[in-house]
Protein backbone atom coordinates (compact mmCIF):
# COMPACT_ATOMS: atom_id res chain seq x y z
CA UNK A 1 0.00 0.00 0.00
CA UNK A 2 1.36 3.67 -0.81
CA UNK A 3 2.14 5.48 2.00
CA UNK A 4 -0.50 8.25 0.37
CA UNK A 5 -3.12 5.71 0.35
CA UNK A 6 -1.92 5.08 4.28
CA UNK A 7 -2.85 8.51 5.07
CA UNK A 8 -6.02 8.81 3.04
CA UNK A 9 -7.39 5.89 5.28
CA UNK A 10 -5.93 7.34 8.41
CA UNK A 11 -7.74 10.49 7.68
CA UNK A 12 -11.08 8.55 6.77
CA UNK A 13 -11.00 6.79 10.13
CA UNK A 14 -10.88 9.76 12.26
CA UNK A 15 -13.49 11.53 10.68
CA UNK A 16 -15.57 8.18 10.84
CA UNK A 17 -14.84 8.08 14.38
CA UNK A 18 -16.42 12.11 14.51
CA UNK A 19 -19.09 11.21 12.73
CA UNK A 20 -20.14 8.14 14.16
CA UNK A 21 -19.47 9.40 17.59
CA UNK A 22 -21.97 12.67 16.29
CA UNK A 23 -24.82 10.89 14.54
CA UNK A 24 -25.05 8.01 16.00
CA UNK A 25 -27.01 8.92 19.13
CA UNK A 26 -29.83 6.73 18.62
CA UNK A 27 -28.43 3.03 18.90
CA UNK A 28 -25.18 2.64 21.55
CA UNK A 29 -24.57 -1.20 20.05
CA UNK A 30 -23.46 0.44 16.35
CA UNK A 31 -22.06 3.59 17.59
CA UNK A 32 -19.86 1.47 19.91
CA UNK A 33 -18.97 -0.66 16.58
CA UNK A 34 -18.54 2.15 14.55
CA UNK A 35 -16.18 3.44 17.04
CA UNK A 36 -14.01 0.50 17.62
CA UNK A 37 -13.87 -0.37 14.35
CA UNK A 38 -12.22 3.20 13.31
CA UNK A 39 -10.04 3.55 16.19
CA UNK A 40 -8.73 -0.17 15.13
CA UNK A 41 -8.41 1.14 11.16
CA UNK A 42 -6.68 4.44 12.06
CA UNK A 43 -4.54 2.52 14.72
CA UNK A 44 -3.30 0.05 11.92
CA UNK A 45 -2.51 3.08 9.37
CA UNK A 46 -0.35 5.00 11.95
CA UNK A 47 1.33 1.56 12.92
CA UNK A 48 1.78 1.22 9.03
CA UNK A 49 3.11 5.25 8.52
CA UNK A 50 5.27 4.87 11.08
CA UNK A 51 7.20 1.93 10.01
CA UNK A 52 7.55 2.74 6.40
CA UNK A 53 9.08 6.23 7.56
CA UNK A 54 11.42 4.41 9.86
CA UNK A 55 12.29 1.80 7.86
CA UNK A 56 12.70 4.93 4.61
CA UNK A 57 15.14 6.09 7.11
CA UNK A 58 16.93 3.60 7.50
CA UNK A 59 17.68 2.36 4.03
CA UNK A 60 18.63 6.24 3.51
CA UNK A 61 21.39 6.69 6.46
Amino acid sequence: MPLWLAVIWMIAAIAGFIASHKYLQKSKQVRIFCIIACVFLALICAVYIGLTLLLVNAVQD
